[in-house]
C-alpha cells in the first residue's frame, strides 16, 4: 500500500490535532520552523501544510 504526501499530511493533521486538540496547529508550525531552522525547506513546506491542514479540521476531531 503507497500513501501519498497528502494523505501523510492528512494522517499526521488529524494525529496531531486528536492528540492536541487546537493546539496541533501551532506545533506543526513549530516543527516546520525547526526544520526550515536546519535548512530542511522541503520539511518546512510539508508541516505548514500540516498546519493547515489540522486547522481545516472539523471540531469533532477535537480529542478535549
Amino acid at each position: 500500500m503507497t500513501i501519498t504526501l497528502e494523505q501523510a499530511i492528512e494522517i499526521h493533521a488529524k494525529a496531531l490535532r486528536y492528540r492536541h486538540g487546537l493546539k496541533a496547529p501551532r506545533m506543526a508550525r513549530e516543527k516546520a520552523a525547526q526544520l526550515g531552522s536546519i535548512g530542511d525547506r522541503e520539511g518546512l513546506a510539508v508541516w505548514i501544510k500540516v498546519a493547515e491542514a489540522a486547522e481545516a479540521l472539523p471540531a469533532e476531531t477535537l480529542s478535549h
